[in-house]
């Protein structure tokens, strides 16, 4: 898993955690549930991470993210959040947007650990979990997969086409070209 994620980092041209210009530590966090819940990163995506969180999460501080989420991409109540996201209202309006947010809900209330029914993935040490493959992780916590009526409704995972803005496409190829190096998306495509 921890692979997938340095490919996750590679693709859409993110600084890695600790360095300079990083993402906040949880944001951090956050990225790997996209490649643990198997999510890409439009903001439609982010709707779908952030709803898995908050429901495998008892504590009503997840809830709390999905609500910022919400406020971000569909109300624009907020301007900008979590230090890295700017309003974007309108997301839910979106054909197939609330199915796709109401299955990572369901996906989330099926996970639980050996000892708890609520899990915070944002708590979660993902290093300790690094070595597993994501099927392996996903087994770990009893994530159920996406329905087939979310994937019909446009969910898609970080490496298939529609995974990755605009925006990460264009930043995966600077930083491929700052570090000499040919860009690899690992398969994912701007829609």
């Amino acid at each position: 898993m921890g692979r997938r994620v340095w490919e996750f980092y590679r693709a859409r041209g993110f600084t890695f955690p600790g360095r300079p210009g990083s993402a906040p530590p949880l944001l951090a966090q956050h990225d790997w549930v996209h490649v643990f819940g198997d999510y890409g990163t439009t903001l439609a995506n982010e709707m779908e991470v952030f709803a898995l969180i908050a429901r495998a999460n008892d504590d009503p501080h997840g809830f709390s993210l999905l609500a910022m989420v919400v406020s971000l991409f569909e109300t624009g109540y907020l301007r900008t959040g979590a230090g890295l996201f700017e309003s974007a209202p309108g997301q839910l309006e979106r054909a197939g947007a609330a199915v796709r947010l109401a299955d990572a809900m369901r996906r989330g209330a099926f996970v639980h650990t050996a000892t708890s029914t609520s899990v915070d993935f944002l708590t979660v040490d993902w290093f300790d979990l690094a070595d597993l493959t994501v099927e392996d992780a996903q087994a770990h916590f009893g994530l159920v997969p996406k329905s087939d009526t979310s994937i019909a409704a446009g969910s898609v995972g970080p490496w298939q086409p529609g995974g990755i803005s605009a925006f990460q496409w264009r930043a995966g190829h600077a930083m491929a070209e700052l570090d000499h190096t040919e860009y690899d998306s690992y398969g994912a495509s701007v829609e």
